[in-house]
């Protein structure tokens, strides 16, 4: 493919990006809503269940139509996979498209003294989601199995609070292969919050320090500058005296 259509076809990929990311959420808490809701609810009508099915399979299949879109936009579509992991995770379960917040944090226009604040904002959304997202999931996965611990909502919140935190109390413990697979995702992410706020506190450190260290600099470099032009200006003087002086002194004869 010529250079030309490469950039076409990326001007064409941002172009729909910009039209389907907030449809995408918009989809995405609607599923994660009705979805909370089928599994929480366990006295819904019948009717209202069916409702809540058709409405997560169209929801689904927007997804599943929105990734295939964005992979023939991709220039290398197997490596356009392995980088979006959210995008194929949002066909996997929708739920998890609002964690697109996350990629404000490596928005490199978020700097200094804001990038803090727009980073603690966004793991905090981020990690909100992701409990409820994961509470969910571990219910309908752990509810009703033998030896569980997990029967309520309030039991998987519960789980899910402490498990992202990774200080796993012990008391509420998956038994199911998919409820533990949930707990990793959890933990994973919980130490990866951790690590993205100490890392931006760290930076915003650095950056003040840099900056400071830079105002210093300057400063030295102006007082500097500053006495070279007073040290000039008396020497001009002195050799101005010098040769008026010179100038007085009869011949020598």
């Amino acid at each position: 493919m010529t250079p030309e259509g490469k950039q076409d076809r990326l001007e064409r990929a941002q172009a729909y990006a910009r039209r389907a990311d907030p449809v995408m959420a918009v989809l995405a808490m609607i599923f994660l809503v009705v979805f909370t809701a089928f599994v929480v609810l366990q006295t819904m009508p019948p009717w209202l269940r069916v409702t809540c099915v058709v409405i997560q399979g169209l929801i689904w299949a927007a997804f599943v139509v929105d990734l295939s879109v964005r992979v023939t936009y991709a220039d290398r579509r197997l490596r356009w996979l392995l980088t979006h992991p959210l995008d194929v995770l949002a066909v996997l379960w929708p739920a998890f498209r609002p964690l697109k917040v996350l990629a404000v944090i490596s928005d490199r226009r978020f700097r200094g003294g804001a990038a803090v604040v727009r980073t603690s904002q966004a793991v905090v959304v981020a990690g909100v989601l992701l409990i409820w997202v994961c509470s969910v999931a571990v219910l309908a996965a752990e509810r009703g199995q033998m030896d569980s611990t997990i029967e309520t909502f309030g039991d998987a919140l519960w789980w899910a609070f402490v498990t992202i935190a990774t200080v796993g109390y012990g008391d509420m413990v998956p038994v199911t292969p998919a409820g533990r697979a949930i707990g990793i995702v959890l933990m994973v992410v919980g130490l990866a919050l951790v690590a993205v706020i100490t890392a931006s506190v760290a930076s915003w450190f650095v950056s003040h320090s840099q900056d400071d260290a830079d105002d210093n600099a300057a400063s030295r470099d102006a007082d500097h500058v500053a006495r070279i032009v007073e040290l000039e200006g008396k020497i001009d003087k002195l050799l101005a005296l010098h040769e008026e002086r010179e100038g007085q002194l009869p011949p020598r004869g």
